[in-house]
C-alpha cells in the first residue's frame, strides 16, 4: 500500500488546504513586490492583504446583509413600498420572509418588531411557554444548532451584535476589562436567564391551570415575556419603533409633551440601552459578554459543538508567545492561550475567526466536526 493510499480523508483535506494556502500566498507575495516602487499603493495593498481586516470586512458585510433582511420591512417602508410580500422588491425572496417570521432561530431580535421579518429562540420560547404549551420547536433549536454550530450565528448573523459592532468601528479606543472583572459581569447573564426561564415556567404552569389572570394582573407588562420588557434589544428594535410609528419621537424637537408622559419604565429601558451603546464604543460587545440571556443558553449547549477552533500544538509556542494576539483581538475575552492543545471547548466563543486571523504562527484553524 502506497502512502497516498495510506492517507486518510482528513490528511487528505489538510494537504489540499496547505496547498491552497500557499499558492495563495505566492499570489500575494508576487503582488506586494511589484507595488513595492509604490509607497502609497504598497502600503494599502499590505493593509488589504493583513487577513484579519479581510475577516472583519467579510463578516461586517454578512452582518449587514442579514441585518437588512432581519428588518426588510423597514426598509420597504424607507424606499416607499408596499412592505407586504406583493412588493416588487420582495418577488425574489418572498418565502423567506414568513419563514424567517414563524421559524425562531439563535440569534437575538426580540418579538413585537414592527419592522421585523424574524424573532429570537428565545423569545419565542418565553411566549409559548408563557402561553402553557411546551415550546418543542423553540426548544429544539435552542438544542440543535448550537450543537452543530456553535454560536456562529452570535458572530455572523445576529442584529444587535452587528449593533455593538458598528459602534466599535469609531475612533475610540477600546478597553480590556481585568480578566476578574469580566468574569464577575460574565455571570450576570446566567442570572438573568435563570430568572426568564422561571418566569416563563411558573406563568406557563399557572396558564395550564387556567388559574393565570391574577397573576398576569400582577405581572402587568412582565407576564408576556419577562426580558423583552427590559431588554436593551427589545428596546432598540420595538419601543423606538413604535414611539416613531405613534409620533412620539420625531426628527424635529416638537414632541417634548408626549415625551414628558411617558412612564418610568420606558425611561429605564432607554436609558439601559444608551448605556450599553456607550458601553460597546470602549468595551467589544459588552452585551453579549455580560449580559445576553440568549447567548448564555446558546453557550451551555455549545461548548462540544462540531463546529468550532482548533490550536494546534506543533505551530503554537503557548506560553512564550509574547504578542497572544489571538487573546487580546477576542471581542469575547476568551482566553484562547489557557485552554487545553486542540479543540477549545468555551461556551463564550462566537467564532468571529479574529483570533485565527490574527494568530502569528497560523497555529488556530476552524475544524468540522
Amino acid at each position: 500500500m502506497t502512502s497516498q493510499e495510506s492517507e486518510t480523508p482528513r490528511e487528505k483535506t489538510k494537504q489540499s488546504r496547505r496547498t491552497v494556502g500557499q499558492f495563495l500566498q505566492k499570489i500575494k507575495l508576487s503582488i506586494l513586490e511589484r507595488t513595492r516602487p509604490y509607497r502609497r499603493i504598497h502600503y494599502w495593498t499590505k493593509k488589504a492583504f493583513d487577513e484579519l481586516l479581510a475577516i472583519r470586512i467579510t463578516r461586517f458585510f454578512i452582518q449587514l446583509i442579514m441585518f437588512l433582511l432581519l428588518n426588510w420591512v423597514a426598509i420597504t417602508w424607507i424606499l416607499g413600498y408596499d412592505p407586504l410580500l406583493s412588493s416588487p422588491l420582495l418577488l425574489g425572496i418572498g418565502w423567506l420572509v414568513p419563514t424567517f417570521g414563524y421559524i425562531p432561530l439563535p440569534y437575538v431580535m426580540p418579538h413585537g418588531n414592527p419592522a421585523g421579518t424574524g424573532v429570537g429562540f428565545l423569545d419565542a420560547l418565553t411566549l409559548i411557554g408563557a402561553s402553557g404549551v411546551f415550546p418543542y420547536l423553540a426548544l429544539g433549536i435552542a438544542l440543535l444548532v448550537p450543537a452543530i454550530l456553535g454560536r456562529s450565528f452570535c458572530g455572523w448573523i445576529c442584529p444587535f451584535g452587528f449593533v455593538q459592532d458598528v459602534c466599535s468601528l469609531t475612533p475610540i479606543r477600546t478597553r480590556t476589562p481585568s480578566r476578574q472583572t469580566n468574569d464577575n459581569l460574565s455571570s450576570i447573564k446566567y442570572v438573568i436567564l435563570g430568572i426568564t426561564l422561571l418566569f416563563t415556567v411558573w406563568l406557563g404552569f399557572w396558564t395550564f391551570l387556567g388559574i393565570d389572570e391574577a397573576f398576569r394582573t400582577t405581572l402587568g407588562p412582565f407576564a408576556t415575556a419577562f426580558w423583552s420588557v427590559l431588554s436593551p434589544e427589545g428596546t432598540f428594535f420595538v419601543l423606538i419603533p413604535l414611539l416613531a410609528l405613534q409620533g412620539h419621537i420625531s426628527p424635529y424637537i416638537t414632541r417634548w409633551g408626549l415625551m414628558l408622559s411617558w412612564g418610568p419604565l420606558i425611561w429605564f429601558r432607554l436609558i439601559f440601552l444608551v448605556i450599553i451603546l456607550l458601553l460597546a464604543l470602549f468595551v467589544r460587545r459588552p452585551y453579549c459578554r455580560w449580559i445576553c440571556p440568549t447567548g448564555a443558553l446558546l453557550g451551555l449547549f455549545s461548548r462540544f459543538s462540531l463546529l468550532g477552533i482548533s490550536r494546534r500544538p506543533a505551530e503554537c509556542p503557548g506560553g512564550s508567545c509574547e504578542s497572544q494576539r489571538c487573546q487580546k483581538e477576542c471581542p469575547m475575552a476568551v482566553k484562547v492561550m489557557e485552554a487545553p492543545w486542540g479543540r477549545l471547548y468555551n461556551g463564550d466563543c462566537i467564532l468571529c475567526l479574529d483570533c485565527r486571523a490574527k494568530c502569528p504562527r497560523n497555529a488556530i484553524e476552524v475544524v468540522f466536526p
